[in-house]
């Protein structure tokens, strides 16, 4: 669980996010949603403590792990697909989900080799594969096909379904099939 009180953040005198409150609670797939540099990907980051609150609080469940797909993949371009979600977990757990986000072909290619699309599979396998307590997707789905994106979101759900899961969105297709509750900045 999540608990934000009156969280307030500016890039230099730019007020980004003001008094802002929220609980997030386990088994919730919440959507924050809201116009471009209204704040989303910036309350990810300060909930995973990349960005430091100007006043307010944040306090996470304790020992709670959260997994993060940032906007871009970050994958680290001399590993593998395989070794880059085993960085995280084992290689048994990599390959079971690299093969459930249909990547079995491509275990052994490296990000220079993938599509884009692959890449974001890739980086979602990989926050997966961690086993995060609390999992974070900032736009996340972008660039996968319907079929594939459906399907992602589908075993997303099953798995993380006790678990939290906080994500933006500019898609309402994703915000209706993936989010048990919106929050609009």
């Amino acid at each position: 669980m999540i608990k934000i009180k009156n969280l307030s953040f500016a890039y230099d005198k730019n007020t980004v996010i003001s008094n802002f409150s929220e609980c997030f609670k386990k088994g919730e797939r919440v959507c924050i949603k809201g116009e471009s540099g209204k704040g989303k990907t910036t309350l990810l980051r300060l909930i995973c403590g990349l960005e430091k609150p100007e006043s307010g609080e944040i306090s996470v469940s304790g020992g709670d792990r959260i997994g993060v797909v940032f906007q871009s993949d970050v994958l680290l371009p001399w590993k593998t697909a395989c070794e880059n979600v085993k960085a995280v977990s084992d290689k048994l757990t990599a390959e079971k989900w690299l093969k459930a986000f249909f990547l079995g072909d491509s275990l052994n290619k490296y990000p220079s080799e993938l599509s884009g699309g692959m890449c974001r599979r890739v980086a979602l396998a990989r926050a997966v594969a961690f086993e995060p307590d609390i999992l974070i997707l900032d736009e996340a789905f972008k660039g996968l096909d319907p079929a594939l994106k459906g399907g992602i979101m589908d075993l997303i759900k099953e798995h993380f379904s006790n678990r939290l899961v906080i994500f933006t969105s500019h898609d309402e297709t994703e915000v209706e099939k993936f989010a048990t509750r919106v929050i609009n900045l």
